[in-house]
């Protein structure tokens, strides 16, 4: 069901995206204007901190494996996207021996004691699933016009997930944050070969839709994930065009930087990160390699300092991410 409003909805309407950068010149010909900086901030702070993050799947005694591995591979693929590395799961896997990972989500683990070349660990857990399929007999319907129609049977299946997400820090293994999400899926089949509805492929096809779901760009659980896994940049220098400020930033390509991305950008205060400004990054032609231009609401630009640092939100404000988190929130 949850496919089918997607597909109807986005067939009844064309968008058009133009990035908000599109207009444009190529940022870097401009003159530079002066920006304050942050208290206490030198040169020798402007690189990119990009994580290296080993991603260890859960484990659930009635959880099949490779059920895990589906929620494995998303969160690979959500980290790498974020600008940071994911070490090699073969690399990985003396690391995940040793540290015997628990079933138990609540208990504590000792600090790890060899090598490791990674900031945190992630556990993608799924906690919980059920699935099943359901027969619909074929039947005819009769329009206004007297012409028969005849709708075949159908086996229609459903999945529905529950999961949780660790995120612990490394050699500490201590826990940085926690959290649980959920997620759903279903599919249809015309003439099936049974009444049964019990096909293997279609089972897997349901519950790896419902471990896709259940981190969607643009939900606050994939923007607290990003917050922590994402790669670092940082503000370093400003241009101006039109009377309007476009924030520079060592935030490139290699890290995960794309055009139009939303950003957030924020200052350590205290030992903590506080968001100070949200906004997105500029079109193609202002998107490089190792850095990138990035843009704010005027109202919060004249608080932006070199220094502070940027990251990819990892919030989505297109309007086919509106369309998929109100779905989201209709069928969960």
């Amino acid at each position: 069901m949850k496919s089918s409003i997607k597909t109807i909805a986005l067939t009844a309407i064309s968008v058009v995206v133009i990035g908000c950068g599109s207009t444009l010149p190529p940022l870097p010909t401009l003159p530079s204007v002066n920006l304050t900086s942050i208290d206490g901030f030198s040169e020798q702070d402007l690189k990119v901190n990009s994580n290296n993050i080993i991603v260890a799947p859960g484990i659930k005694s009635d959880i099949p494996e490779f059920v895990q591995g589906y929620f494995a591979n998303e969160m690979t693929t959500i980290i790498i996207d974020s600008g940071s590395e994911v070490i090699d799961r073969k690399l990985a896997s003396r690391f995940i021996d040793e540290i015997q990972l628990k079933e138990n989500l609540s208990e504590n683990y000792n600090a790890y004691q060899g090598p490791v070349e990674a900031k945190f660990v992630v556990i993608p857990t799924v906690t919980d699933m059920s699935f099943g399929g359901e027969y619909e007999k074929s039947y005819t319907t009769k329009n206004k016009k007297g012409e028969t129609k005849r709708h075949p049977a159908e086996c229609d299946y459903s999945a529905k997930v529950k999961g949780n997400i660790q995120i612990r820090e490394l050699p500490s293994m201590r826990q940085v944050v926690s959290f649980n999400v959920k997620g759903r899926s279903s599919s249809s089949k015309e003439n099936p070969p049974s009444s049964s509805c019990k096909e293997q492929s279609m089972y897997n096809g349901v519950v790896a839709g419902a471990v896709a779901d259940l981190l969607e760009k643009g939900d606050d659980d994939y923007m607290t994930l990003s917050k922590y896994v994402g790669s670092r940049g940082l503000i370093t220098g400003a241009k101006a065009y039109n009377g309007k400020l476009y924030f520079e930033t060592n935030l490139g390509r290699l890290n995960g930087a794309k055009e139009d991305a939303p950003i957030a950008i924020y200052q350590m205060i205290d030992g903590e990160m506080v968001m100070i400004a949200e906004g997105e990054m500029m079109g193609a032609k202002n998107v490089f390699s190792k850095k990138s231009y990035v843009e704010v609401d005027s109202d919060v630009a004249p608080l932006i300092k070199r220094g502070m640092i940027v990251m990819l939100s990892g919030k989505c404000e297109s309007y086919i991410c509106s369309l998929n988190s109100s779905i989201k929130s209709m069928t969960n």
